[in-house]
């Protein structure tokens, strides 16, 4: 019992720790600004945020056709059932007041500053004559260079059981993108500036604020029933998501965790240099560097994600996620995300699930 408080305890102070970080480029007065829901229209072209070569395009088509093998409940007619939600998309607005003339703005005219500001959402459930019933709630995070559109089969297969299927624009993607460039760009925005965490941390401030409304505005959700997963870069989001909000009652990360510490220790960061090229490559420039190394990578990733090759690292952060129930899934020979770094996260937390008397919760 010791040993558990002691866990509750320290894994508090690491989230309280972790959720400072994500506000400290944040004025604290408009942080606190309600959640507001502007309706949108049908996305028809999704932006995606990096023209695909050859080998890229015949990726996505993989892509594709695996989400489309997502089994869906064996219902009749079962695409008259399904529904996307009424207005097709929403606005979760933060940071600052929208004045009411710019709710109905056309979104290809926004500055990007305004566009990351806001985050779009995909919803599809259910037709459900019990309009009472709380239903179970499952987020889907797309990753590097896709868009919530892409993940949209999905979001069908799992509305077809039951569960509220939700997606959304992580930043600097998809409608939250003006530019082919815009992830990268905005990593090295963040280097240069130090005013934006836009790797992996203002996602994780975007998916509290995604439980605040899914909590609080969703009279059709079982706030105690809220999941999220992610693949590749979505899959970091869901991990740190989970980290830092206890609200996400399960999390299933795919292909993205991993100890960033042992990856720079190994040397092990190409082929995550080889992912955001230019963005590290400013970094080694800035630091006089003529090739990149182990320092250059450490650097870089500390500018735009504090604590993210030490105390908020994997180690530590995993299980923080204890007694929720955890399934990590990484591929064999995913070298972005290498098994071998998930050695001393994976012992953590089964000790931390060991402490909650919970082991079968947590799986690898």
């Amino acid at each position: 019992m010791a040993q558990k408080e002691a866990l509750q305890e320290a894994h508090a102070k690491l989230r309280s720790k972790f959720y400072k970080v994500l506000r400290s480029h944040r004025e604290e007065e408009r942080d606190s600004l309600p959640i507001r829901i502007l309706h949108a229209e049908r996305v028809v072209n999704p932006f995606a945020t990096c023209p695909p070569t050859k080998e890229e395009a015949l990726s996505k088509l993989k892509f594709t056709e695996v989400m489309e093998s997502c089994p869906k409940a064996d219902i009749e007619n079962l695409e008259e059932l399904l529904e996307e939600e009424e207005e097709l998309c929403l606005y979760i607005s933060q940071y600052w007041d929208i004045p009411e003339e710019e709710e109905e703005e056309d979104q290809e005219t926004l500055p990007e500053w305004k566009t990351n500001r806001r985050i779009p959402l995909l919803i599809w459930k259910l037709k459900e004559s019990d309009k009472q019933r709380k239903r179970p709630a499952v987020i889907f995070l797309h990753g590097l260079d896709q868009n919530k559109e892409d993940l949209r089969p999905w979001l069908k297969a799992y509305a077809s059981r039951g569960y509220i299927a939700i997606s959304m624009d992580t930043i600097h993607h998809g409608e939250r993108a003006k530019s082919v460039s815009a992830f990268r760009n905005g990593l090295v925005v963040a280097w240069a500036l130090g005013e934006t965490m836009p790797f992996i941390y203002d996602t994780a401030y975007d998916l509290i604020k995604l439980a605040d409304y899914l909590t609080a505005k969703r009279e059709d959700i079982d706030p105690s029933r809220i999941g999220i997963t992610g693949i590749g870069l979505g899959g970091m989001h869901a991990w740190f998501a989970a980290f830092a909000d206890t609200r996400y009652a399960v999390a299933v990360p795919l292909v993205g965790v991993q100890e960033f510490r042992w990856i720079i220790d190994n040397e092990k960061w190409m082929d995550q240099y080889d992912s955001v090229k230019h963005f590290f490559d400013v970094a080694r420039h800035n630091l006089s560097k003529d090739v990149i190394d182990k320092e250059a990578v450490e650097k870089a990733w500390e500018r735009i994600a504090p604590g993210l090759t030490s105390e908020f690292d994997s180690p530590n952060s995993i299980p923080a996620i204890a007694p929720r129930p955890l399934l990590i899934i990484n591929g064999a020979e995913d070298r972005r995300c290498p098994v071998a770094s998930l050695e001393v996260p994976r012992s953590k937390a089964i000790e931390a699930y060991e402490a909650f008397q919970c082991s079968d919760h947590f799986k690898v």
